[in-house]
């Protein structure tokens, strides 16, 4: 019997169920662990909703760590991860690695921005613990592979915010499919629906990193004029650039263009925001890579709106397990409910 027009095929499919398996999780869709975005209800509701959501560690305390690591386990009984970003905390990252691994009540998976120090990739595995690298490139796909990688995320420049390298997505999962290393493999930019989930695993993925979609939930920390923005734009509506660089410098990003991005030189860097987080009020550079939140205010529009090329799939804030619904029932072609 043939397959209707646009069905998964059987060997796609197969793949999305390696990836599942591999994660732990019903459907092999992680959330990124956008820092500032992602906190514990977005990560829960993610888990809940049978994918794998990440709560953002990013430049946290150790202290605060291990409360958004209770808080993300006090929402959902299932598999989360904690994200890590290795290159941004230096020496720090030791003391957030261990807050985590010592508040999860359960086997996490360790959501590592690129790849982790050796010494931290063997305290994740020796804890007992998944580890998830995503990298952004062949090279950096066979190195994670060498620290004990379980699973990779293939980052390619469809993708929101900073970059690891410089190839597309397809190129990418082509070329470690051909070269290894052999491990499940999610693909990450440019997939914010199903049918592109669908292409990605007919091209050998197991699944997929998604995150623009997921800055659109309705647990989402992004602030409100930031969700209207993404729900308003196309993919042409997005642009890499380096004015966001402040903070962490040295990684171009995609964000949708605005005033920062479009002023023929950067503009000055002045205080135009403030963000309050337990219970203190911190100054927001303009051209700093903070995005906005809910507990931003001030000039929205001249901060750091990451968003990647599947930014069209976008067209209003939803509950994040409508999202993940309709995302799976796309990807696997089958009827679904409109809310």
């Amino acid at each position: 019997m043939s397959r209707a027009p646009g069905a998964v095929s059987r060997a796609a499919a197969a793949r999305l169920a390696i990836g599942a398996r591999a994660l732990g999780v019903d459907f092999p869709v992680v959330q990124a662990g956008m820092g500032g975005v992602a906190g514990p209800a977005l990560a829960a509701a993610v888990s809940e909703a049978g994918g794998l959501g990440t709560v953002a560690c990013y430049r946290s305390a150790p202290g605060r760590v291990a409360r958004l690591v209770r808080e993300t386990a006090r929402r959902t009984r299932r598999r989360y991860a904690v994200g890590l970003v290795p290159e941004l905390m230096g020496a720090r990252l030791a003391g957030q690695l261990a807050a985590a691994l010592g508040a999860a009540d359960r086997p996490l998976v360790v959501n590592s921005f690129g790849l982790p120090p050796a010494d931290a990739a063997a305290a994740v595995r020796a804890a007992g613990h998944l580890l998830l690298v995503q990298v952004g490139s062949a090279a950096e796909a066979a190195a994670a592979a060498r620290l004990g990688a379980d699973v990779l995320a293939l980052q390619g420049v469809a993708a929101g915010g900073r970059h690891l390298g410089g190839t597309t997505t397809r190129d990418l999962l082509a070329r470690v499919r051909a070269d290894g290393p052999h491990l499940p493999l999610l693909v990450a930019g440019g997939v914010a629906d199903g049918r592109r989930l669908r292409e990605a695993a007919a091209a050998g993925a197991h699944g997929a990193l998604i995150g623009t979609l997921f800055v659109a939930a309705a647990e989402s920390d992004a602030h409100p004029d930031y969700q209207r923005a993404l729900a308003a734009a196309r993919a042409e509506d997005t642009l890499v650039t380096d004015r966001f660089g402040l903070g962490w410098p040295g990684r171009p990003h995609r964000v949708l263009a605005g005033p920062v991005t479009s002023a023929a030189d950067p503009p000055p860097r002045a205080v135009v925001a403030w963000l309050a987080e337990d219970g203190v009020r911190h100054p927001v550079v303009r051209g700093a890579a903070t995005a906005p939140t809910v507990r931003t205010t001030g000039a929205i529009g001249h901060l750091a709106h990451y968003a990647g090329t599947g930014c069209g799939a976008v067209r209003a804030v939803r509950p994040a397990a409508e999202l993940l619904a309709r995302l799976r029932a796309d990807a696997e072609h089958r009827p679904h409910t409109e809310h």
